[in-house]
């Protein structure tokens, strides 16, 4: 028992060394802003085919151990499509000869856990992140004066890997790539198109800043 005692000790002592360590020599914190793509698929392609490119991601990296993060990320997507003139006929009185237009409004909120691998060739750091969280999303038709919305809420499920690539040796800045799948249950009846959930794949390009 007292040699247990004594391994367990001794094993806490070199955890908190290799800590102490880590957190004197390593990055503590690491935050990025990235110009975000987004391309639809599933069911809410149907409404907007196009892929997005009016996108914004901001991400905040906290490290608990040498390799794992928690922390935050935020991004914002408009997506567009224009449909060509033709006669609608809301109601049986009613004939309108003109374009639709189409918008979708995304804006994903998740909590994210980071993996981050031993750093490779010159300082490079790979990492595969899983975040959860909530996506808000608002579709929007607008034919002539016609003008209908549909706004919806969903649980957000969005696995993603990445590379750090630092600019010069200290670490203290660099370029962040990303690459993502978004899945959430948003449910939306606009149009005529129904769909029961929101997917879409993401990849952002952007500057990250590292706290030591």
């Amino acid at each position: 028992m007292k040699r247990i005692l004594f391994i367990l000790a001794i094993s806490l002592c070199c955890a908190g060394v290799a800590r102490a360590q880590y957190w004197g020599n390593g990055m503590r914190q690491v935050y990025s802003i990235n110009y975000q793509t987004s391309v639809p698929i599933g069911g809410s392609r149907d409404f907007i085919p196009n892929m997005s490119w009016e996108g914004i991601n901001i991400n905040w990296a906290y490290f608990v151990t040498d390799n794992i993060t928690v922390g935050l990320d935020l991004s914002y997507n408009n997506y567009s499509h224009k449909i060509g003139q033709k006669v609608y006929r809301p109601d049986a009185n009613t004939a309108i000869n003109a374009a639709q237009y189409r918008y979708t409004q995304v804006f994903p909120i998740k909590v994210q856990a980071k993996y981050f691998m031993a750093p490779f060739g010159p300082g490079l750091q790979a990492y595969t992140g899983l975040g959860i969280g909530a996506l808000s999303a608002g579709e929007h038709i607008i034919i002539q004066d016609i003008d209908v919305w549909d706004n919806n809420w969903g649980f957000l499920l969005s696995p993603e890997i990445g590379l750090l690539i630092p600019f010069g040796a200290d670490n203290y800045w660099g370029a962040n790539i990303t690459a993502g799948y978004n899945w959430s249950t948003n449910k939306a009846d606009i149009g005529g198109i129904r769909f029961d959930n929101r997917q879409s794949f993401y990849m952002n390009i952007g500057l990250y800043m590292a706290l030591f």
